[in-house]
């Protein structure tokens, strides 16, 4: 939040789009005050964090100060590269250079934990899940950047899903949804039905670019990513290049009207910001005993810092899948909580 400060005061941002913050009381376990002493450990079971972009190495980056402890799986399908370095909390020049996995720079910097790394896809997770080789999260904590990831973290179908996100006009917005199997979930926060169509797939409507490509958002587009391109998708995109590929829908006005939350880089400030929501989150949740706390939507725009009307109270869609289809989510559940056991044994 102090970068931040210094990031107000050496950009000319335009007068009413900021305030400066010379005293905030803010906890982000409790939401703002807080009359009681953080625990002096955080010991966590069965969490997983998907998702090792600039939201994820944050994430790593607090549980490492917080000398955390406990069993953590960690899954992402992207190598870390040099646009990475800005951005992420954690990687080196060298570590883009030699293209280590983004799992092996979040499991390198958490010694203490008893790391478990998926470099691929959701599905690969739920594949060693459902074959009894990795167990079922109780938490898992969503670092990712589009609508389709975050209705993959749904399929999971932990005990809760804390999601954090960036995102806003400027990118400096921060939010955290908390979601349950039985709702509210993330379908319930980012409902989507069959016409929808998002900003990738505009993109790739629009040049050609594959999406397996757009899907790599952070990294820079290139001459070879426009090799074999039609003439058009070419002539778009030639003088985008250089910059991150996700960014390329919302300069060439290709986002929907009313957008669709995709991934905008964001400075590292304010990403360990999102991610100082998503373990404030898991710390309290790990120290509450009432099960039957209320699910929040919280969020902010860094550029203003923490307000009171942030939080707001979610309820589960009546018509989403989550209430539509409990029977079936249970049964997977109990299904996937069996291979736990025998995971154990």
């Amino acid at each position: 939040m102090l970068t931040g400060e210094i990031f107000k005061m050496v950009t000319a941002l335009r007068p009413g789009t900021y305030r400066h913050i010379d005293t905030l009381n803010f906890c982000p376990v409790a939401l703002f005050s807080s009359h009681h002493r953080a625990p002096e450990h955080l010991h966590v079971e069965r969490l997983a964090l998907v998702g090792a972009g600039a939201i994820g190495t944050a994430v790593a980056l607090i549980l490492s100060v917080l000398e955390a402890t406990g069993d953590l799986t960690v899954i992402d399908r992207q190598i870390f590269e040099s646009p990475n370095v800005i951005t992420y909390s954690l990687g080196t020049d060298e570590d883009a250079g030699a293209r280590l996995p983004k799992v092996d720079i979040v499991g390198t910097a958490l010694q203490r934990m008893n790391i478990r790394r998926v470099h691929g896809t959701v599905d690969d997770f739920i594949s060693h899940i459902d074959a009894g080789t990795m167990p079922l999260p109780h938490t898992v904590l969503g670092a990712v950047d589009n609508i389709a990831a975050r209705h993959d973290l749904q399929r999971i179908y932990a005990d809760l899903v804390l999601d954090g996100g960036t995102g806003g006009r400027a990118g400096t917005t921060v939010s955290l949804h908390e979601a349950l199997p039985t709702g509210p979930c993330m379908r319930c926060y980012f409902p989507t039905n069959n016409a929808t169509v998002t900003a990738e797939q505009r993109l790739h409507q629009a040049t050609g670019l594959p999406l397996a490509r757009i899907a790599q958002g952070d990294q820079a587009l290139t001459e070879d990513d426009l090799r074999g391109l039609p003439r058009q998708g070419r002539r778009l995109l030639e003088q985008h290049l250089g910059k991150p590929v996700c960014g390329l829908g919302r300069v060439m006005n290709l986002t929907t009207v009313n957008g669709d939350n995709s991934y905008q880089p964001s400075a590292a400030f304010v990403a360990q910001q999102a991610a100082s929501l998503m373990v404030g989150a898991l710390i309290a949740r790990a120290h509450n005993e009432d099960s039957n706390v209320r699910m929040r939507q919280i969020e902010y725009d860094t550029l203003y810092g923490p307000q009171l009307d942030m939080i707001d109270d979610r309820r589960p869609r009546s018509d989403c899948y989550c209430q539509t289809s409990q029977d079936v989510i249970r049964a997977v559940r109990n299904e996937r909580l069996g291979a736990v056991e025998a995971y154990r044994l």
